[in-house]
């Protein structure tokens, strides 16, 4: 009985220690560098938010997580937290697409001025009015 009780408790000691090896190597996982990464969906900052508002759920499965590049025509310039935020135009007015532009390229945004045509590449986490892209870097004016 006393065998089986310790061959049980091995058991479970390893498969806790399992466990906590995983959990560590996810959370210390490194971030994907978008700067040096290609870009799995090139797309038009219309074209993204016209997916978004005709079908929020099969373009949360296309775009979300993925590292995106998109163009378009500032709209605004807005800093959040000391880090840079471009928002792109929409032709209808109702939403806009809001790059959270990474720390690095902070002084390259001040170069901006509205009604710039950019092109961007950050990874897409979703639409909440405006559709959210996060971590990206101007690939050029």
């Amino acid at each position: 009985m006393k065998i089986k009780k310790f061959k049980i408790l091995v058991g479970f000691l390893l498969l806790f220690g399992i466990g906590i090896f995983y959990l560590l190597n996810l959370y210390n996982k490194p971030l994907l560098n978008i700067k040096k990464s290609n870009a799995d969906i090139s797309i038009s900052a219309q074209q993204l938010l016209d997916d978004y508002q005709k079908d929020e759920t099969s373009s949360n499965k296309k775009y979300i997580n993925n590292v995106i590049q998109v163009s378009g025509e500032i709209s605004d310039i807005k800093v959040d937290n000391g880090n840079s935020v471009i928002i792109l135009k929409d032709v209808n007015g109702q939403s806009s697409v809001m790059c959270h532009m990474s720390p690095e390229d902070n002084l390259n945004t001040l170069k901006l001025k509205k009604n710039d045509k950019i092109v961007v590449k950050g990874m897409c986490t979703g639409y909440l009015l405006d559709v959210i892209i996060v971590r990206c870097v101007l690939v050029n004016k």
